[in-house]
């Protein structure tokens, strides 16, 4: 029969304990037994003012265990890299997805960084493929996008293709697109310095927009302490791109029937924004420059002033009119520039808050119903095309 005792603290009410336990199981008090145990000076190291001592293995192991813990997820970090978090960016994928009714991008095009020392035009690229390296990792990525980006880097000398999450028939298009207008125009290589997908300000602010000069590394700085560089970046509006359901609608239901040239597609709308950045090389080398994307000291002013005069449309209305006379007077027509870029499209003879055409626009389309018909393309768009190729 196992004898009952009680704990010695006045204020433990526990009446059960069993005779052999040292230490009351409620409060850690000792028992008559354990006080007897406890007075041999030999044991009185693990007591303290009557209650049990904490041990202070517990908390060894517990800090050993943790600094293990800590090693092992730094080494499976240096050998697995960013795909360790891949899980962490899947379910944020679906979050956003849930939380806007749409998927959206990770991709940010807007980033900007400053005190960044850049030597030469190599390093400048280098520093754009980084960048866009670095966020591209959060993308599933199929490996047959994967090779699409790696083809079409490669073969047009651009610093960096990013179509994360594009679905893979959507991104078998958009390569289509980029192959047709390289073969059509193959001397428009060296100044793009990369097509990605990101996210708009809103839903609807564009399909696919071409960006001549975005100011991304040391655009606050002194030019005398750093280089700048820039991208001349096409981006895509991943509202439309990462949705399969909103762009198995035709485009005409978003932008109206004759608002681009006939037959457009989601994807040719690419075409358009090449057709920008087509027009924009030609006025590059119209002033003996390859690219903008590096900013010297030394070239500083004249990279401002040819900048100044593009943005002015003054070049791209220059072609159009230069196509209008070619026209009228094959056609034995009197047509004025607003009726001439209407032959193309309603989205050619769109005007500027003052009334006046943008002519840049113009051209676009007529690249774009180029790209879409070739020599059967309206003989505005021909007219202007010429002028193009003759300019590259």
């Amino acid at each position: 029969m196992v004898n009952i005792m009680k704990c010695l603290n006045q204020n433990c009410d526990v009446k059960d304990i069993e005779e052999d336990d040292n230490f009351c199981y409620k409060c850690g008090h000792w028992t008559p037994k354990g006080y007897k145990f406890l007075n041999n000076k030999e044991n009185i190291n693990i007591i303290t003012n009557g209650k049990a001592a904490k041990k202070d293995g517990n908390l060894i192991l517990m800090v050993g265990t943790a600094s293990i813990a800590f090693i092992t997820f730094g080494i499976m970090c240096i050998f697995r890299g960013n795909d360790l978090f891949k899980p962490f960016y899947y379910l944020k994928r679906q979050i956003n997805s849930y939380v806007y009714g749409y998927n959206v991008a990770f991709i940010d095009t807007e980033k900007i960084y400053n005190k960044v020392n850049i030597s030469n035009i190599n390093e400048a690229k280098e520093f754009i493929t980084k960048d866009l390296n670095n966020q591209s990792w959060k993308c599933t990525y199929a490996l047959d996008n994967f090779t699409i980006e790696s083809e079409l880097e490669k073969s047009y000398s651009i610093p960096s293709v990013s179509l994360c999450d594009v679905p893979n028939r959507e991104a078998i298009k958009i390569r289509e697109v980029i192959d047709k207008m390289f073969n059509i125009f193959p001397k428009m290589k060296g100044a793009l310095t990369n097509i990605s997908i990101t996210n708009a300000k809103t839903n609807k602010e564009y399909i696919a927009r071409f960006q001549p000069i975005y100011q991304f590394v040391n655009p606050n700085e002194k030019i005398n302490s750093y280089n700048k560089v820039n991208k001349t970046q096409i981006v895509l509006n991943s509202y439309y791109f990462l949705n399969e359901n909103i762009i198995s609608e035709p485009v005409q239901k978003v932008v109206g029937d004759n608002w681009y040239v006939k037959d457009a597609t989601w994807e040719s709308t690419i075409a358009h924004e090449l057709g920008h950045y087509i027009s924009f090389v030609t006025f590059l080398k119209s002033n003996g420059l390859e690219n903008v994307i590096l900013v010297t000291e030394e070239n500083e002013n004249k990279i401002n002033e040819i900048i100044t005069i593009f943005d002015s449309g003054e070049y791209s209305l220059s072609i159009v009119k230069q196509a209008l006379k070619s026209y009228n007077v094959s056609n034995n027509t009197d047509l004025d520039i607003d009726s001439f870029a209407l032959t193309i499209s309603e989205y050619a003879a769109v005007k500027d808050n003052n009334g006046d055409l943008i002519a840049d626009e113009t051209i676009a389309e007529a690249i774009h119903d180029y790209y879409l018909h070739g020599n059967k393309a309206k003989k505005a768009s021909i007219d202007i095309v010429d002028i193009i190729k003759s300019r590259l």
